[in-house]
């Protein structure tokens, strides 16, 4: 098996994603919005990379409908990034959410070329970890990144997941390589690098990139605390090609 880092997304050639599956990061905020939608009752994740399509799918479905760009929420839409809008759930509404960013829903959608694509976050490491494991193939982790530039939450999701594929594939021999290991590239070797370092406060990974201080400054302090949430979920959300869920169906 090899594993490979792609650290930008936006320079990912989808060809190099053949034959692999992909684990998709964006750490702050996306894809642990996501996790965290699924986990707490939504049903499908429609990720839209324009805020006009996203718009028109949401009226025409009357889906829930939430945005950001630039760390904020788009005006006129009614929820935002932050993972903690949707941790209580659909409630009596939709269990459909159409969600559109400023770097992750397009990155998930350049990965569409892998299969299966997986979504990762600090919030379920562990699972899509085993996920990606059980599909035995090689293995991508696209980073989202954030304007087109390397972010160091993502390469620290991607490490975390990474430690966990070592662990699985090792029970019982801590974080070393084991024998019949994976191939990892110099990115992938980095990134566990990384995540040994934060093992013990993710939450300092977080603040120490420059997204987390951004984010800090636009009063998301709560949002960094909960996407630090190591493991907090056993999900594996997977991209059909159309909307992210945790079982694929038929239904349209």
């Amino acid at each position: 098996m090899q594993i490979k880092l792609i650290p930008v997304a936006a320079v990912c050639d989808p060809k190099a994603l053949l034959g692999t599956t992909a684990v998709v990061f964006d750490v702050l905020r996306a894809t642990s919005t996501i996790v965290t939608a699924l986990a707490a009752g939504y049903r499908r994740v429609y990720p839209v990379a324009q805020a006009s399509a996203a718009v028109a799918l949401a009226r025409r479905h009357g889906f829930v409908l939430s945005g950001e760009r630039g760390g904020e929420k788009i005006e006129g839409f009614p929820h935002g990034n932050s993972p903690l809008e949707f941790a209580g759930g659909p409630g009596t509404g939709s269990s459909v959410l159409v969600i559109t960013t400023s770097n992750g829903t397009g990155a998930i959608r350049r990965a569409a070329s892998a299969s299966p694509v997986l979504i990762g976050s600090l919030l379920n490491a562990r699972a899509v970890a085993r996920a990606a494991l059980e599909q035995g193939q090689d293995i991508s982790l696209v980073c989202a990144g954030t304007g087109g530039l390397f972010s160091l939450e993502d390469i620290l999701g991607a490490g975390f997941v990474l430690l966990e594929i070592l662990q699985q594939l090792n029970p019982g021999g801590g974080e070393g390589k084991s024998p019949e290991g994976p191939a990892m590239d110099d990115l992938a070797i980095t990134a566990c690098g990384l995540a040994r370092l934060y093992h013990n406060d993710p939450l300092a990974g977080l603040y120490a990139g420059q997204h987390g201080q951004r984010l800090l400054k636009l009063g998301r302090e709560e949002d960094l605390r909960w996407c630090a949430g190591l493991n907090r979920f056993d999900i594996a959300p997977v991209f059909t090609g159309e909307y992210i869920t945790l079982v694929p169906d038929n239904n349209g």
